[in-house]
């Protein structure tokens, strides 16, 4: 009992040293996780992976270590708790910035907030938002469009005196959605600024056009990758950011990013079962919002207005119109699930890769107003209403994901997951469901104890067969010195991976040979199998590769 606790203490030490990271372990035994964790990376079991019920299993997010996936090899694996590997995949794109510059073709920029050579005419122009980034990924939602600037005249001291209007700039667009196992819808507008008013009584200023920022469309979606029906699988791509506010008299706010994809859960049962009763989940996560429009306002020095007239009217005055808000952010695609096992499969549980939400446009800015009740002398009673920019339009849909089941033939196999969800998340569209696939078409390979042998010429290779050094470096020594020197001759020897690859193939012809040295230096890091045949008698020894 005591050794057993030493080594689930040990066991524990060295993942908690493998936390956030994405290399390689490898367990000498069993490996059970009874309590909340988090995991990455991948995992060599030479026993049994176990996830107890009530226990769960989160992915560390590709944005902590660059990694955002769970790989298991393992004799055998039960995942009677969950694993969470939502919103652990590729990152969403980042927001697009607000618009903020203030320029004038006729050098009167100032303004827009203030009095700036009000005996002449003058043009005031402000700048729209700025779309996202795509989102990172292969399949990463398409960045967003900028929006475009709003302008007009600004006011200017006569007889009478003439307000300005300046409309409001646009907001940048939406992001598009990411895509994995299918496509992320494309993202919707950014909302328009305004260039709209209402007066009563009042001149305007008409040397210049008011002229309104109007939007531009959407990201489109990302593009898919990967397979249907092979044995890949990947991690899901991130959605565009969202647009920023366009500029008015005040200025917006910043879009937000993109939402993340689902993560990646790889699970390969070795030489047993893999029974799967609870719950595997690597959904896409929501986009953000875009960036609110910046509002209108009043440009004068001084509550008297910007003529030297007693009067004081609103046409001494400038006022701008508010600008459009911006594009939501793309939903994240769903990721990837993928189960192996040529030994009996249990699979009851729940299965989830599901897109993300394309996130919410931002309501426009406001516009602003002023009313003059006249005094005797200057005229009639005045007032000017500047209307709001648009709200900005729904991010791009994340798509849904890729889920694959490769089970084995064995008679007594049960595969029937309680659910399986792929679908598209909402937004400016829909994104399009994700894929899932499952095969029963590897062999089965169930390990059972040999028969007795009953001739020596047949006899039993447990025991008289040796490979060192385990895991193995450079070279794999294989002591075969033991074995009955009829059965080596004409033995076929081979190595396969742990996807059933063959790696390599040998026939012995030298029957007097008692070792074999085979060179594993240019072999991936993992799990190999050696399997040596003879006279219809098949042996398999499993080794390491660092």
């Amino acid at each position: 009992m005591l050794k057993k606790i030493f080594f689930t203490f040990l066991l524990f030490s060295l993942i908690k040293s493998h936390f956030g990271q994405c290399d390689s372990t490898i367990i000498q035994g069993d490996f059970s996780i009874y309590n909340d964790t988090v995991l990455s990376g991948t995992y060599y079991v030479l026993g049994e992976f176990k996830i107890v019920d009530g226990a769960t299993v989160h992915v560390s997010h590709y944005s902590t270590n660059s990694c955002g996936n769970l790989k298991i090899y393992a004799d055998q694996i039960r995942i009677d708790g969950d694993i969470d590997a939502s919103f652990a995949g590729f990152t969403g794109g980042s927001g697009g910035l607000k618009g903020t510059l203030v320029s004038s073709s006729t050098g009167h920029s100032s303004g827009l907030t203030s009095c700036s050579g009000s005996s002449s005419p003058g043009q005031i122009e402000v700048e729209g938002g700025f779309g996202g980034l795509a989102g990172n990924g292969p399949g990463g939602g398409m960045e967003g469009k900028n929006g475009r600037t709003g302008s007009g005249s600004k006011q200017h001291c006569g007889s009478p005196d003439e307000a300005g209007v300046i409309a409001g700039a646009s907001g940048g667009s939406a992001g598009g959605g990411g895509s994995y196992g299918g496509l992320g819808s494309q993202g919707g507008y950014g909302g328009d600024g305004s260039g709209s008013f209402s007066e009563s009584n009042m001149d305007i200023a008409q040397d210049f056009a008011v002229n309104a920022g109007f939007a531009k469309s959407g990201g489109d979606g990302g593009v898919i990758y990967g397979t249907n029906t092979g044995m890949d699988i990947n991690l899901g791509s991130g959605g565009g950011g969202a647009g920023g506010g366009g500029r008015s008299y005040d200025t917006g706010n910043d879009g937000g990013s993109g939402g993340e994809g689902g993560g990646m859960v790889y699970l390969n049962a070795l030489t047993d079962s893999l029974i799967v009763t609870g719950d595997i989940s690597v959904n896409g996560a929501t986009g953000d919002a875009g960036g609110w429009g910046g509002n209108g306002g009043i440009g004068q020095n001084s509550s008297s207005g910007c003529c030297s007239d007693p009067c004081q009217d609103c046409g001494e005055k400038t006022f701008s119109c508010g600008a459009g808000g911006g594009g939501g952010a793309g939903g994240g695609s769903g990721g990837g699930i993928i189960l192996i096992c040529e030994g009996i499969n249990y699979i009851t549980g729940t299965f989830n890769s599901n897109g993300g939400n394309g996130g919410f446009g931002a309501s426009g800015g406001f516009g602003a107003s002023c009313s003059y009740n006249a005094p005797w002398g200057c005229g009639g009673d005045q007032s000017i209403s500047t209307y709001s920019g648009s709200t900005g339009n729904f991010g791009g849909a994340g798509s849904g994901g890729r889920i694959k089941f490769f089970a084995s033939d064995c008679i007594g196999n049960i595969i029937l997951p309680n659910s399986v969800d792929l679908n598209g998340g909402t937004g400016s569209s829909n994104g399009s469901q994700g894929y899932f696939h499952m095969s029963t078409d590897l062999p089965c390979n169930i390990v059972t104890p040999p028969p007795p042998p009953p001739t020596g010429m047949e006899e039993d290779l447990a025991g008289n067969i040796a490979i060192s050094p385990n895991p193995a470096f450079d070279f794999l020594n294989i002591d075969i010195s033991r074995l009955n020197k009829q059965f080596l001759f004409g033995s076929y020897m081979s190595i396969m991976d742990v996807m059933g690859k063959v790696v390599y193939t040998q026939i012995l012809t030298d029957a007097s040979v008692n070792t074999v040295n085979i060179d594993v230096s240019t072999f991936a890091p993992g799990i190999y199998v050696l399997n040596l045949s003879s006279n219809n008698k098949n042996h398999k020894i499993k080794f390491l590769k660092k």
